[in-house]
């Protein structure tokens, strides 16, 4: 008999850089498909808030054990399956497990926007700490997993939204998904 978890539903990943609209596209996702939406980026927060530390000092400073349990838990996810998962490494981690994996790009100056408006800051302010954070995860992410998830052969579609507003994103992410769901015959 075989001893291996039978997966219970789809597996989506969306991945990116922080900022570029993850939890969002996600949402909008996980709706379509009627999926479970999984935000990693929550629980990494919950995490540097139960530690009294600011998201970017913790995100800078936390400890590589960190890292492996929150993916260690995006990993059982992948592998329950009817889940939509946010999170920077998520396409990497689900590997095989994943029936579609994305990742998401925007210019900088575009997220930074955003993250400003957002987060009620000047834009300068958001490109800083956005550049911080990216810039440690990616070293964090090299030393522990040869890897900073930004290989393009992770993925099954790549999407900019640097000239996309919100719900063209959404709709976009929805299209692309269902149409690599559909070229599998997974819908």
């Amino acid at each position: 008999m075989e001893n291996r978890i039978k997966k219970k539903g789809l597996t989506i990943t969306i991945s990116g850089l922080s900022g570029i609209g993850k939890s969002t596209v996600a949402e909008a996702v996980a709706k379509d498909l009627g999926l479970e939406k999984i935000i990693m980026g929550e629980i990494f927060r919950n995490v540097a808030k139960e530690r009294g530390m600011v998201l970017e000092k913790f995100s800078a400073t936390r400890e590589d054990d960190i890292d492996y349990q929150i993916e260690k838990k995006s990993l059982e996810l992948s592998m329950r399956g009817g889940v939509v998962i946010d999170a920077r490494m998520s396409g990497m981690v689900a590997g095989d497990n994943a029936d579609c994996r994305i990742m998401l790009d925007c210019h900088m100056g575009t997220k930074s926007e955003r993250v400003a408006k957002r987060e009620k800051v000047n834009v300068d302010e958001a490109r800083q700490k956005l550049a911080a954070r990216d810039t440690s995860d990616s070293a964090k992410y090299m030393k522990l997993y040869g890897t900073d998830g930004s290989d393009p052969s992770f993925y099954d579609a790549i999407i900019d939204t640097t000239n996309m507003d919100i719900e063209t994103s959404k709709k976009e992410t929805v299209k692309i998904v269902r149409q690599v769901l559909k070229d599998k015959r997974l819908i």
